[in-house]
């Protein structure tokens, strides 16, 4: 076999021509063509739009370049509050943090003292009553004309005076901080104007003025509650439907009104006095802040209406605790049956 393999070697060496075998032979591979090159050009699109037309070149230009982003002016409350207490000294009374006090604390005096100052500072005196027969706390509500204006709209007419408590148990002068009643009780129409001005003529009539401990989120008096699921300022209760002149005058014969207090839009505000068992219920809330009574009543629109006394009582202890609250449980009720009373007559 390999004689024969060797035969065929040199046959086929044979015939291949002028080719020796010592020669090299070079063989070359056809080279690989090369593809033509094609330019592609993008056309140029025109956005057209009512005042201008712009190529796409101007368009990734603008999208690409940096831009300068412009805020609204707009602040949430919060913000707000902050850059107000920034740009001016906080004082007494005033929103800081985001907090309000309820009240404003001075040193005791006694109520002739205060009524002076009151009306010195352009106050009107509606009433002095003594919230239980000792006189531990008397209750001195007071308005002016800018309070009784701005609580002159529907449902607001309880914004249209303060209260100061005489406590002689704590020996302190507790009143009412207007940023905060005017907060709960005018809700989305509070005037931060009207608020800050009532407060600087309180200032400036009462020295050696501290805020109270029951410091409260000012944005949250609008929705301001004891707890989940209790009433809110708009949970009013309606105690009877008549004439406006027909509930005062029934009101008026249960020789139960402290004060009256009448609003340029035709409402009523009542001072009503409680049955003695009814107001007892300060002994256990605090005599600091008896100045919630006599109890406030709306009378507008053919409505007696008052504040739901879990709410009411709940925004002038805006420091209860749930234990102090259910020692009173069954005040909110008999307040109400109170209230009734003087409407039947």
């Amino acid at each position: 076999m390999k004689q024969v393999s060797i035969l065929n070697t040199a046959i086929f060496i044979l015939l291949i021509p002028n080719i020796s075998t010592a020669e090299t032979i070079d063989i070359k591979l056809p080279e690989v063509p090369e593809v033509p090159k094609v330019e592609a050009v993008v056309p140029t699109v025109n956005v057209t739009s009512n005042s201008s037309s712009k190529t796409n070149a101007q368009i990734i230009e603008e999208a690409t370049r940096e831009k300068v982003i412009i805020f609204s002016d707009h602040v949430a409350p919060e913000m707000m509050e902050t850059k107000d207490s920034s740009t001016k000294a906080v004082e007494v009374g005033d929103i800081k943090d985001g907090r309000v006090a309820a009240y404003l604390h001075a040193p005791f005096m006694g109520a002739e003292d205060v009524i002076k100052k009151l009306e010195s500072a352009g106050f009107t005196v509606l009433s002095s009553y003594k919230v239980d027969k000792k006189g531990t706390a008397t209750s001195i509500a007071f308005t002016n004309a800018d309070l009784q204006k701005t609580a002159a709209k529907n449902l607001r007419g309880f914004a249209g005076a303060l209260r100061i408590t005489i406590d002689k148990k704590n020996n302190i002068l507790s009143i009412s901080n207007p940023i905060y009643m005017l907060g709960a009780f005018m809700q989305e129409e509070y005037d931060a104007v009207l608020a800050e001005n009532t407060l600087t003529a309180l200032r400036n009539s009462f020295k050696d003025l501290q805020d109270s401990k029951e410091l409260i989120k000012f944005r949250v008096l609008e929705r301001f509650q004891f707890m989940e699921g209790m009433p809110r300022y708009a949970d009013m209760q309606i105690i009877k439907k008549a004439p406006n002149a027909a509930l005062l005058k029934s009101a008026k014969k249960s020789k139960k009104i402290v004060y009256e207090q009448k609003l340029d839009n035709g409402a009523i505000v009542l001072g009503v006095k409680l049955g003695k068992r009814t107001s007892k219920f300060i002994k256990k809330t605090g005599y600091q802040n008896a100045g919630l009574l006599p109890y406030p009543v709306l009378i507008e629109n053919g409505e007696a209406k008052i504040l739901d006394p879990k709410y009411y009582i709940a925004v002038m202890y805006p420091m209860l605790k749930m234990s102090q609250f259910m020692k009173i449980a069954t005040v909110p009720g008999a307040i109400s049956k109170d209230v009734d009373k003087i409407f039947r007559k």
